[in-house]
């Protein structure tokens, strides 16, 4: 029995479901840009890794090396040909990009770069200058009296006993005087005057005198009637009494100290403060 579609009670014809309409869908705005066809090109090098040497240059340079490791081989020298053949395209490369160390548009640059390593390393090694010490008076004067009394000692009998003993007694009286300086305050003149008798009066007296020959030093006689000898005594006087004189002047110096000191200890802790 077969259904006729359409009909009934009328209805069904007539009747249809809604089909909700789809409205067209704006199209969505792009936030990135589109991409980029993609194009063959070449690899950007750094601005301090620009080409060392031209096409010409490298050609030149090419053939140069490739004529060397072949000569090394003809000339039987194994073993730099070998490295040479071995290195090849190592230093070719490093030649295209860097240039040979002593040519290429960065000669310049790598010169001062060197220059400034240089610079820096020198100053860091490179120390402060010292400043040089400076003799010590007293020890240069201590030496020249110690001089004087060796040369008058061993001057083979040409200074006579009397001479050297003089020259004695000046050692005697100043070396003390030289070694208070070294731990004492003095007075700068007297101070002048030590250093002074000792390391050149002295050493000066000797030594003229003892360039003289013997017999002249001993015979020859001045318009005063003197010899050399006799005006080597008289020197050597005046210098032991030259000595003298110091040798008061320092010591009347402590003395007056001490007596300073002695006052001040007076005041301080006489019986009167020592009762309170």
């Amino acid at each position: 029995m077969g259904v006729e579609l359409g009909k009934g009670d009328g209805r069904g014809a007539s009747r249809h479901e809604d089909v909700p309409q789809v409205r067209p869908v704006a199209p969505v705005a792009r936030t990135t840009p589109p991409p980029v066809p993609y194009e063959k090109r070449e690899p950007s090098l750094p601005e301090d890794n620009v080409r060392g040497l031209s096409e010409p240059g490298m050609k030149l340079f090419t053939g140069v090396w490739t004529a060397g490791w072949i000569v090394a081989f003809a000339a039987h020298l194994w073993p730099l040909g070998l490295i040479m053949l071995l290195m090849q395209g190592v230093v070719f490369g490093y030649v295209k990009q860097r240039g040979v160390p002593w040519a290429g548009p960065q000669r310049e640059e790598r010169r001062a770069r060197r220059l400034e390593r240089h610079r820096a390393r020198s100053v860091r090694t490179v120390e402060a200058p010292t400043a040089p010490q400076l003799p010590d008076p007293i020890s240069t004067a201590e030496r020249l009296l110690a001089a004087s009394v060796v040369r008058a000692e061993t001057s083979g009998g040409r200074m006579d006993a009397e001479s050297v003993d003089l020259v004695r007694e000046v050692d005697r009286l100043l070396r003390p005087l030289l070694a208070n300086l070294r731990t004492r305050d003095a007075d700068p003149q007297v101070r002048h005057d030590l250093e002074t008798l000792a390391g050149e009066h002295l050493p000066r007296a000797i030594d003229d005198y003892l360039v003289l020959p013997d017999d002249y030093a001993h015979e020859h006689r001045t318009a005063a009637g003197t010899t050399p000898a006799d005006e080597l005594r008289a020197q050597l006087h005046l210098l032991v009494e030259g000595c003298r004189q110091l040798r008061d002047s320092v010591l009347s110096r402590d003395v007056d100290r001490q007596q300073q000191q002695s006052r001040f200890l007076e005041a301080k802790f006489r019986r009167s403060d020592l009762d309170l």
